[in-house]
């Protein structure tokens, strides 16, 4: 029997998901309707004042700011940051997308699994360790981030504080695993050029199409098969997606310019610059009688946390008092996490409740077991991590 969240929930964490469900948060990129997450923000922001927090907005575009809070118990050095976005994609075709609704132990909703579980799991385990800081070995400190679900603009402004970092737990849906490899992308578009003329005279041109044809050539017959010897033991291989083209301009007209667009997810080892660079001067070698350009679109590392660095340690120990998987993963799809570490050098792991097959769909959905649980790991792994694997031993 479906109930709405008006009739409440027995764990906090779950009651926070609800009331996030109802505050429509979508990335402005997705819906000239989105509101972004102003709504958001305020109400995150009212939760941890009235908690005795410290809380700063971060303003990060028009109406977009980040949600930053600390607790400050005299250990900088081994300070622990807990991250969440805030945004999620547009309601799309998802009924009662803004109703928090449960059916058979789980909640559904926009957001539900991408990422408010998980912004829900943080923000009480902050209001919990505000009441007794002194449990803790570490500061903390928590960022509700905006734009995630399309360039990252709130992760790197916040990385811009410079604030001291030795360990992050980033928000997502893991299915309450630890995960510490994910891919990354390098996105870029290739144009080919050629000359307009009448199609009355197709001689009188050059083809910018027929061109591309052999650019979509290289990448099936070249590129594809040379992708599985760079395997990653948790992430799998590398994988390449011609996912959009467009050319011409009208039907009577031999088409000037074409461009694709190419999705290269690549897997931990592989840089994105590195990949961009290569797929040009093999291109390049290959075709070098087509005129064509390559233009990056988004170059965003791969996830490839140190297995025994203290972040994972402590995660790994806290599972295991808590009965959830130990074992450490990689997956697909990529996360703030990987920025963190690529760019700051902060040893960073993803966990979250859900799974990342219900993000985005028109039935989105988290166990509400899995909320409860991961507000209990976030919660136990802030009152545990010293920054230290010294520490880790004595515990």
């Amino acid at each position: 029997m479906d109930r709405s969240a008006v009739e409440g929930a027995a764990h906090p964490a779950v009651r926070i998901l609800e009331q996030l469900l109802c505050i429509q948060s979508v990335n402005p990129h997705y819906s000239k309707d989105a509101r972004g997450e102003r709504d958001v923000a305020e109400y995150i922001e009212a939760r941890l004042l009235k908690a005795g927090l410290k809380v700063t907005r971060q303003p990060v575009a028009d109406g977009r700011d980040n949600i930053i809070a600390e607790i400050r118990v005299g250990r900088p050095d081994a300070a622990l940051l807990f991250e969440a976005h805030m945004d999620t994609v547009s309601l799309g075709g998802m009924k009662n997308a803004l109703v928090p609704t449960h059916h058979d132990g789980r909640l559904y909703g926009r957001g539900a699994c991408d990422t408010k579980g998980a912004l829900a799991g943080m923000i009480h385990m902050m209001e919990r360790c505000a009441r007794h800081p002194e449990s803790l070995h570490a500061d903390l400190i928590f960022c509700a981030s905006v734009d995630e679900e399309y360039a990252f603009q709130g992760l790197t402004a916040f990385m811009s504080l410079d604030i001291p970092i030795s360990g992050a737990v980033v928000g997502e849906p893991t299915e309450l695993g630890i995960v510490v490899e994910h891919k990354g992308c390098a996105r870029f578009a290739v144009q080919t050029y050629g000359k307009a003329a009448h199609s009355s005279a197709p001689h009188r041109g050059d083809n910018a199409i027929y061109a591309m044809v052999d650019v979509v050539r290289h990448i099936r017959e070249r590129v594809e098969p040379g992708l599985a010897e760079v395997a990653s033991p948790l992430c799998g291989s590398p994988t390449i997606v011609v996912s959009t083209i467009s050319g011409g301009s009208q039907i009577n007209i031999v088409p000037e310019l074409c461009e694709v667009r190419i999705d290269r997810r690549i897997v931990p080892g592989e840089s994105p610059e590195q990949v961009l660079s290569e797929f040009e001067r093999e291109l390049r070698a290959e075709l070098n009688d087509i005129q064509l350009t390559v233009e990056p679109l988004l170059l965003d590392p791969a996830l490839n946390t140190p297995h025994k660095a203290s972040i994972v340690c402590f995660a790994q120990m806290v599972a295991e008092e808590l009965g959830t998987d130990q074992s450490l993963r990689g997956v697909s799809y990529g996360s703030n996490a990987s920025k963190l570490q690529s760019w700051k050098g902060i040893p960073s792991i993803v966990f979250g409740p859900g799974s990342i097959e219900q993000a985005h769909t028109d039935e989105e959905w988290v166990p509400v077991s899995d909320v409860e649980l991961a507000a209990e790991f976030y919660y136990q792994l802030a009152c545990k991590y010293n920054g230290s694997q010294k520490g880790l031993r004595e515990l």
